[in-house]
């Protein structure tokens, strides 16, 4: 992929071959399986978990063969962390451990993961001087209108568990500034808008993860769309790294 141009031989070919994959996996999940009701989808574990897990790899090889040694060293190592996180979310998400409270602690990891991902946001504005506080603020605003507006109409039931829909509100607005950061980046450099797409995928497919939970929601193809939407965020912000890279040149 023309992203990972920038790495050197021969981790930039390697770093294809794991995109490749993870393409691959995604499509194999959808077109080579029935819809399965329960999950409301096609997709099953068994090829959705790989494609995280890939991602940790893919982050690995871009910190350990071309940001290490650079000034984003920070970024790199922070992705690393924030894509571990998701993928202990997404076994958590499946129930792997055996744990009573597994959607909770599932949204954790995912919490802790936007926390590393927000942290490395940092290291880009730092390193670029992107420094314009208007863009921020205005980004940040909208996207909370937006998860509000999310939660208000998908997600808000009156007669389902408080605790845990206040709960969800609170991780909407977490997540929309994770997604208002990258998009405030993007504004003023707009090699960033990749990530900032995925900013916006990323709340996307958690916010039909909590319409289905919490909200009762339901619709043909559901599952896949909240999968789909969230691989490619991954991949958006683990290639952001990359792209980083390329402006140091």
């Amino acid at each position: 992929m023309l992203v990972l141009t920038m790495l050197p031989a021969p981790w930039g070919a390697i770093g294809d071959v794991l995109l490749l994959a993870v393409i691959g996996l995604l499509a194999y999940g959808f077109f080579a399986h029935r819809y399965d009701d329960l999950r409301l989808g096609r997709m099953p574990k068994r090829t959705e978990l790989p494609q995280s897990f890939l991602l940790i790899v893919l982050a690995a090889i871009v910190w350990l063969s071309a940001a290490q040694n650079t000034v984003l060293s920070t970024l790199g190592l922070l992705t690393l962390a924030g894509i571990a996180c998701g993928f202990a979310g997404d076994l958590f998400m499946a129930d792997a451990f055996g744990q009573k409270d597994h959607v909770l602690y599932g949204m954790l990891a995912f919490a802790l993961g936007h926390v590393f991902y927000m942290l490395g946001f940092r290291e880009i504005a730092l390193t670029f001087g992107l420094h314009t506080t208007a863009s921020y603020v205005l980004a940040l605003l909208v996207m909370w209108v937006i998860a509000l507006l999310i939660w208000f109409f998908l997600v808000r039931e009156p007669t389902g568990d408080q605790t845990m829909q206040r709960m969800a509100l609170g991780y909407a607005l977490f997540l929309a500034s994770m997604a208002g950061y990258a998009i405030g980046l993007a504004l003023q450099q707009a090699a960033f808008w990749p990530l900032a797409i995925g900013g916006l995928l990323f709340l996307l497919s958690d916010s039909l993860i909590a319409a289905r939970l919490f909200g009762g929601r339901r619709f043909r193809y559901m599952g896949d769309w909240i999968w789909g939407t969230y691989i490619i965020a991954q991949v958006l912000i683990v290639t952001a790294v990359p792209v980083a890279l390329r402006l140091l040149q």
